[in-house]
């Protein structure tokens, strides 16, 4: 049976509402046959989440480019935090970064009020900023609807993955599945490469996709045709960036 090779979204207990250690996560990953993994804890708007300081530091800790048979690139999931598209992380230090995931989250300062407000700062944040991942697009989770359509184009035209999060469907909710069924079939019309992401706030989740792969199978795809199961889509878009 094939293995996925990938997860590029997981948090730590850095993100102040997780439950695992970095250690903890680089264990489970090992266990999963992982080759590839991604630390992106949650930006600093959030009351819960670390300093900047934790994201400066964890880019010096060399041992982690050192590990046998793993990948560990270090991320970010940073917070869009105004209409104007501004982000929780400074530009510099996004581009230090391996990885940054971009998305809305409650309580981080951002007060969008409509759907039309909060696409146009996701726009804008996507023309602005470095980004490699759009996190859990327009979730109904979260109290930030978004008009899908244009940002997912967008994102497809400028090489930006919209994931499918597995964290929202691991209930099988039928108001995540519809959102998700929604925007697996804009990335399909955009011919846009798809990834999987575990959002794993716990060990035990890590490389954890088999409600994505569910929903993938329902549109006819096989999983394995994601960037998860792919080592030249793993290059591709996730090349480390020293």
């Amino acid at each position: 049976m094939v293995q996925p090779l990938a997860d590029f979204h997981i948090h730590t207990i850095f993100s102040g509402h997780a439950f695992s250690t970095l250690q903890e996560v680089i264990c489970a990953a090992l266990q999963r046959g992982l080759t590839s993994i991604a630390i992106t804890d949650h930006g600093p708007a959030r009351p819960d989440g670390p300093k900047l300081d934790y994201f400066k530091n964890l880019l010096r800790q060399d041992s982690l480019r050192l590990l046998p048979g793993l990948r560990v690139l270090i991320g970010v999931e940073a917070n869009i935090i105004n209409s104007s598209g501004d982000l929780d992380v400074p530009d510099k230090l996004l581009s230090e970064l391996d990885v940054v995931i971009v998305g809305f989250h409650n309580a981080t300062g951002y007060g969008g009020s409509s759907r039309a407000e909060n696409t146009n700062a996701l726009m804008r944040t996507l023309k602005r900023h470095r980004v490699n991942v759009v996190s859990h697009i327009g979730d109904p989770r979260f109290p930030f609807p978004v008009e899908l359509e244009e940002p997912i184009a967008a994102a497809s035209e400028k090489g930006v993955l919209v994931e499918l999060n597995q964290s929202a469907l691991h209930r099988w909710k039928p108001e995540n599945v519809a959102h998700y069924d929604s925007v697996l079939t804009l990335l399909e019309k955009y011919h846009s490469p798809i990834l999987m992401s575990s959002d794993a706030h716990i060990s035990y989740a890590v490389g954890v996709f088999a409600e994505c792969e569910r929903l993938l199978r329902e549109h006819g795809r096989d999983p394995v045709e994601t960037v998860n199961y792919s080592e030249s889509l793993v290059d591709k878009y996730f090349k480390r960036i020293r």
